[in-house]
């Protein structure tokens, strides 16, 4: 069922900082010593439990529930001092805009802290799985990239394009998000913000779930020089595609506008400007699988083509996409 959801990318990521004084040594199976080295140096700042709460109202952002919210890799280099600050003009900004730089730990002690904090910092509300990075896709970054902007995300945190950052410095950077954040708690972050942090500037955009998720993988790529791009074509439901299948799909969505034999003389057509596409006219064998694949599952005006082709995925999944591809590169070979 699709729901619609309130939705947010924009304000503020909340993000583990400072260290107040140099702990003694820890390691990283210690953990009495961690919660000690946190106790005294942390919970003056960071609340380790409590509500969703205004930012207006923390000196710092909450470590509630960084267990589920951090890579471990990205805050072990935070905690060492190996990362640039995440607030360009400060965390608090309406008390001053500096850039406070934090006490760093040694790696032993940063491991210590990571450990504790995955065990007793947990967020139950977080569903392991929720949001899977192997299976984003170039389109959906793409895609995502543009729902960011639209959804005015840009306005407050910055992002990499192009080899440049752009966008707004009131909130959390977001440049290298794919490196800092656990995707399923930011996935769950963006189902409702007001779950983490209230009242401080965080926008709820009027987005649908699919729209979310392209700015999380979106994010998801940020930071991350060597993203692995899922390509659905190589999924098990195309190694399995029916032509057969597919001619029946055909005939039950595409017919309507393409016609029965691909000439483009559907019952739709007559009066449709931009004219359908005249599939008997094309190889389809020669046309690029990524682009077939985006037009039939995304829709003609993700292609930059005409808005009256539908966006079918979500209404014939997966399978029927590749029945669909299989049917039109056995039925139509161009002209003859």
């Amino acid at each position: 069922m699709n729901v619609r959801r309130s939705v947010v990318v924009g304000g503020a990521l909340l993000t583990l900082v400072g260290l107040m004084s140099t702990p003694p040594v820890l390691f990283g199976a210690d953990q009495p010593k961690a919660k000690e080295l946190i106790q005294q140096n942390c919970v003056q700042c960071h609340r380790m439990e409590g509500q969703a709460e205004s930012r207006f109202n923390l000196k710092a952002p909450d470590l509630i529930w960084a267990g589920s919210k951090y890579n471990r890799a990205w805050l072990i280099r935070w905690l060492t001092g190996k990362e640039a600050p995440l607030y360009v003009k400060g965390y608090r900004w309406d008390q001053s805009q500096e850039v406070h730089k934090h006490v760093t730990v040694s790696e032993a002690e940063a491991n210590g802290i990571a450990d504790y904090l995955a065990e007793h910092n947990k967020d139950s509300r977080v569903k392991v799985g929720a949001f899977d990075t192997a299976k984003v896709s170039k389109y959906e970054v793409t895609f995502g990239g543009m729902a960011y902007k639209a959804h005015a995300c840009l306005g407050c945190h910055t992002v990499e394009e192009n080899g440049k950052l752009i966008g707004g410095q009131q909130s959390i950077a977001l440049e290298k998000a794919g490196q800092r954040y656990n995707m399923d708690w930011l996935f769950r972050f963006g189902q409702n913000p007001q779950d983490f942090i209230i009242h401080t500037g965080e926008f709820l955009a009027d987005a649908t779930e699919p729209q979310l998720r392209a700015v999380i993988g979106y994010l998801a790529a940020q930071g991350v020089s060597d993203f692995k791009y899922y390509e659905p074509w190589t999924a098990p439901e195309f190694a399995k595609a029916s032509p057969g299948r597919g001619k029946v799909i055909y005939k039950e969505y595409c017919m309507q506008c393409h016609g029965a034999t691909g000439k483009g003389d559907g019952p739709a057509a007559a009066t449709l400007e931009p004219k359908p596409a005249i599939h008997a006219n094309i190889n389809f064998s020669e046309v690029p699988t990524e682009y077939l694949y985006n037009m039939i599952n995304h829709g003609g005006a993700a292609m930059g083509k005409s808005a009256n082709m539908p966006y079918w995925g979500l209404t014939i999944g997966q399978q029927g996409v590749a029945d669909v591809m299989a049917y039109l590169k056995t039925a139509f070979k161009g002209p003859k």
